[in-house]
């Protein structure tokens, strides 16, 4: 599973950043919520087929059904609210939507990942910006953005997968970089903007959208195989 080698290339950044003495609390956290996430991912893979999407977890869940989504869902939220109650940035709008913006961002992750090579694209975009290269955000997402790049052409070549572990890993780290980098003034709309992605992603559904604006649908078959179809689910 590729997922794993996201997992190894975070945890060696972060080994290799606590002998160099190159990484502050806050990184630190962020890193272990990280992983808790990742390992949340990790048994939802292991787990037998069940409902699909966010609505078809939290529908189960309103029957009394607690499916292994839903207890990812329940990790993921509690690694948003350790994460930004351990960052330096204060306020109470600020933090709510710093939870918001980073919970969001890993499940949205998990729905990209319906087509090879596609959640690891736009990480490595994110990446390209120069986002995650500061302590503040944590040598975690270093070491899964150099990860990134050695699993890119097995995914892209169909050869193995993401997984939830790896989809969510990329989501979180994604959110944490978003939070930790944007001006106080944009996080409210960033959270908003995510949150409502997720919404199109569980109704109109993500590939519909990407296939109707050119330079998104370019930038998305930029390395794949031909492919017959593709069938979104998310958490």
């Amino acid at each position: 599973m590729l997922g794993l080698v996201l997992v190894a290339g975070g945890a060696l950044a972060v080994a290799g950043a606590i002998l160099a003495g190159w990484i502050n609390e806050a990184g630190g956290v962020s890193s272990g919520a990280a992983l808790m996430v990742a390992a949340a991912g990790f048994v939802d893979d292991l787990a037998p087929k069940g409902p699909r999407g966010l609505r078809g977890h939290m529908v189960e869940f309103a029957h009394g059904r607690v499916t292994t989504g839903a207890v990812k869902l329940l990790v993921i939220t509690g690694a948003s609210l350790i994460t930004v109650a351990a960052s330096a940035r204060s306020g109470g709008v600020m933090r709510l939507s710093g939870v918001l913006l980073i919970a969001a961002s890993t499940n949205l992750w998990n729905g990209l990942d319906v087509r090879p090579g596609r959640a690891l694209k736009w990480f490595l975009l994110l990446c390209a910006t120069g986002a995650v290269w500061t302590p503040q955000v944590g040598p975690f997402a270093i070491g899964v953005g150099v990860a990134a790049l050695v699993v890119l052409i097995p995914d892209l070549r169909e050869r193995a997968m993401l997984g939830d572990t790896g989809a969510n890993l990329l989501g979180f780290a994604a959110g944490v970089v978003l939070y930790a980098r944007s001006p106080a003034s944009w996080l409210p709309y960033e959270a908003a903007a995510m949150i409502a992605l997720n919404i199109l992603a569980d109704t109109v559904s993500l590939t519909r959208i990407i296939e109707e604006l050119p330079p998104l649908r370019w930038f998305d078959r930029i390395g794949t195989l031909p492919a017959d179809g593709d069938e979104e689910t998310s958490a």
